[in-house]
C-alpha cells in the first residue's frame, strides 16, 4: 500500500481539478465542498476518516 502525506494528497488534488469539479468530487466521496477547499488551499488537514476516502477517489481513478 502506498503511504502518501496530506501536502501530497492536495497535490493529486488539486491537479485533478483542473478536468473534474470540486462539486463532483464532493459528491461521490460525501466530502463537503467547503471542507475540500479549505483543504485544497491547505487552509486545514483532513481528518484521517475524510483522508481515506479522498485518497481512495484519486488513486482509483
Amino acid at each position: 500500500m502506498i503511504v502518501i502525506s496530506q501536502e501530497e494528497l492536495r497535490k493529486l488534488y488539486n491537479e485533478r481539478l483542473i478536468r473534474e469539479k470540486q462539486k463532483y468530487i464532493s459528491q461521490v466521496t460525501g466530502i463537503d465542498s467547503s471542507i475540500l477547499s479549505k483543504f485544497r488551499t491547505a487552509k486545514i488537514d483532513l481528518y484521517p476518516h475524510l483522508f481515506v476516502k479522498l485518497e481512495a477517489y484519486l488513486l482509483k481513478n
